[in-house]
């Protein structure tokens, strides 16, 4: 997708004060009347179900240049009345805002139904709704849509101890990094798609030494601290960039595992080789952005819609010839890509919301068939958008009328069934890396408490840590400082024993305890 909205949902900050979601209100129980339908039988329409006040704080429409008219508007919401019988109403974020309208919106009496929510912040402040029992009554076509072979622990991780449901999954878990080539540089200098970490180490050198761009202008590797972790380290350690548990059962940093400085010592010999962009641990992703659309990127280990969603843009200007492809390496440890993290965030009912049942049934609607989720996003099908192919999923926007300010319970689920068939899309690229790469599950790694992580209490991690974030800083400073040579290697023991002066110990004590917590919950 060209918005790439699930990237935009994944890294949303809700840094909200607690009083937001504050209250002492008991939910009212859901109605048990009917099986979860909205729609009317032989052809009457459906019930009046109220109105839903929904406030689309997914990022999507950040993205928007123009809102929709009043017009646009009150058609498409008299068309979901017709389809659904509720009314939605939108809460339009501002701009730059968004994060305190919704903070004056749960501590005030506005009304609001649903909204995107963390479990951390919102559900454990009370600002959430229990869903089990709506979705048991009227939610069977949202319980359903989630693939069988997805990770389970996505719902799990929206549920506290005694099983209730606060919040739907947006996405499962996700290896979005990936090592990306281009594959007509590969051609020129006659070198086949890596599969290993020695025929890569010769790609590099190859577009080090025969420059495809000329004038030493190639950038044979371009990538970040973290996403350099995510995508390399794993080839180095079974459980990739992540923590570990060691022959004690203790819980440790990436930093403290014998393999993660074989990896540093290779990361460091490859950027004194000038194989890896020496501003790669400065630069931000709008600056790889702007090196790979200014056609200098040999291979980047970066989130894949970095190099893949400008490949239309390299070949209209400069290159008609630029393709990225995905090179699967592997190492001394095997594969190398990471998966990411269960997410906590996902749509919320507010516990005062006024038509819980209403929201829900909407959500249901939506999320029943591509079609209706397509009306929330795109508008009305025929005005807005048409389908191209509907077996294949490829879809035509036929205008920008509508911004999509009546879309909710964004779901990867429906995202993976449709795409936009537009010339100047970069789809063409992007999809086979969501059908193929996104939620992997032979090819990746994960850390070594990701089958609890998400039950982990981080607020009381960071009460027994209270130095957690100059830690995290520190690493990453001078992991850095060793591979582009401003410290020795030789001074990584050194390194490690510093760590400990800076609280490593009260680090490992913490995750360790919350680790055995969790696991002895699940036991028992």
């Amino acid at each position: 997708m060209k918005k790439k909205w699930f990237q935009l949902l994944l890294s949303i900050t809700l840094v909200l004060s607690l009083l937001a979601a504050c209250s002492s209100n008991t939910p009212a129980e859901p109605s048990a009347s009917d099986s979860g339908s909205t729609a009317g039988t032989d052809g009457e329409a459906p019930k009046d179900y109220g109105k839903v006040y929904l406030y689309p704080n997914y990022g999507h429409l950040g993205n928007a240049v123009n809102m929709s008219t009043k017009e646009t508007l009150d058609e498409i919401r008299q068309y979901i009345k017709e389809q659904t019988g509720v009314e939605v109403i939108e809460i339009v974020p501002p701009k730059g805002s968004e994060a305190d309208r919704l903070n004056l919106l749960l501590a005030g009496n506005e009304p609001l139904d649903i909204y995107i929510g963390t479990m951390d912040l919102h559900q454990a402040s009370g600002g959430a709704f229990p869903l089990n029992k709506l979705l048991d009554n009227h939610g069977q076509a949202i319980r359903a849509l989630w693939p069988d072979n997805w990770s389970r622990a996505s719902w799990e991780a929206l549920q506290t101890s005694d099983g209730e449901l606060w919040a739907l999954p947006i996405s499962p878990p996700m290896a979005g990094e990936a090592l990306t080539i281009r594959k007509d540089w590969l051609d020129e200098v006659g070198l086949p798609v890596p599969t290993n970490l020695e025929e890569f180490e010769a790609v590099l050198k190859a577009f080090k030494e025969k420059d495809p761009v000329g004038n030493g202008e190639t950038i044979p590797l371009i990538t970040s601290f973290a996403e350099m972790n995510r995508t390399l380290a794993g080839l180095f350690m079974d459980n990739g960039y992540g923590n570990w548990i060691d022959a004690e059962g203790k819980v440790r940093p990436t930093v403290q595992n014998p393999d993660y400085e074989t990896f540093v010592k290779k990361m460091a010999d490859w950027f004194k080789k000038g194989y890896i962009y020496r501003e790669s641990f400065s630069s931000d992703g709008t600056r790889v952005i702007e090196l790979v659309r200014a056609n200098r990127v040999g291979s980047a280990a970066t989130w894949h819609s970095r190099t893949f969603a400008q490949t239309m843009a390299i070949r209209g200007t400069l290159d008609q010839d630029a393709e990225y492809v995905v090179a699967d390496l592997q190492g001394p440890k095997g594969y190398g890509r990471m998966v990411g993290g269960v997410g906590k965030a996902g749509t919320m009912i507010n516990k005062n919301a006024k038509n819980p049942e209403g929201a829900i049934r909407y959500i249901n609607w939506l999320q029943s068939d591509v079609d209706n989720y397509l009306t929330g996003y795109y508008g009305l099908q025929g005005k807005h958008w048409e389908w191209v192919d509907k077996e294949q999923g490829t879809l035509r926007r036929l205008n920008t009328d509508y911004a999509g300010e009546f879309m909710t319970a964004f779901s990867f689920a429906m995202t993976v069934q449709f795409r936009e068939d537009d010339p100047n899309s970069n789809d063409p690229w992007i999809r086979p890396f969501f059908a193929k790469y996104l939620v992997e599950k032979e090819k990746v790694k994960y850390e070594g408490t990701s089958e609890v992580s998400y039950l982990f209490e981080t607020a009381r991690i960071a009460e027994e840590v209270p130095s957690l974030s100059d830690v995290d800083r520190m690493i990453e400073q001078e992991i850095t400082k060793f591979i582009m040579g401003a410290r020795p290697l030789s001074e990584y023991a050194q390194f490690l024993k510093e760590l400990e002066d800076a609280g490593i110990n009260k680090w490992i004590d913490a995750y360790t305890k919350e680790y055995e917590r969790v696991k002895d919950r699940e036991a028992g």
